[in-house]
């Protein structure tokens, strides 16, 4: 009966694949309220909105119109595509391809995708209808203050970068 081959997993292989599980669970986040409703008197409530609506845009149903309140953001977008190349490179340094720059992108991607969930708020794109220049921007500006940063953009950015820190362990550790 021949031997059964018992292969040792590395410590540099154990880091890569936390870093898959976790940069999976970041892009999850798209799903989870990102920015919560807070008015001025803190009187009134409203829906808060996950990662798809700040991303691809929102639009809510008023007196029996469409109204549109946000557009589609590419920065927000690129959070995600970011975390997905974090994803990529992550699985090519699990299996030792492209040797160390594979982990090196992988981390790099995964870091600038977890200040990118950060930055939600800002990234999203408030619909002005056909206001131009300083009114639009005060009315960008006025219904971005009503928005806090919620939990799926903290747990989002969290789980990405310590994604990339861990696939960046990869580098130093074999």
């Amino acid at each position: 009966m021949a031997k059964k081959k018992t292969g040792k997993i590395s410590v540099g292989t154990i880091v890569a694949g936390i870093a898959i599980l976790l940069g999976i669970a970041a892009i999850v986040m798209m799903f989870v309220p990102q920015l919560n409703y807070q008015s001025a008197t803190g009187l009134v409530k409203g829906d808060p909105l996950n990662g798809m609506q700040i991303t691809f845009g929102y639009s809510t149903e008023v007196l029996g119109a469409t109204v549109t309140q946000l557009d589609f953001s590419f920065m927000n977008l690129l959070t995600y595509i970011l975390a997905l190349v974090g994803i990529v490179f992550a699985v090519l340094a699990l299996m030792g391809k492209l040797g160390k720059i594979a982990p090196i992108v992988a981390a790099a991607a995964f870091i600038v995708s977890g200040v990118f969930f950060f930055c939600a708020e800002q990234f999203m794109v408030v619909h002005v209808g056909d206001l131009t220049g300083d009114a639009a921007q005060k009315v960008s500006d006025a219904f971005k203050e009503l928005y806090t940063l919620g939990a799926g953009a903290i747990v989002g950015g969290i789980l990405s970068i310590l994604a990339g820190v861990s696939v960046g362990a990869k580098v130093l550790l074999k």
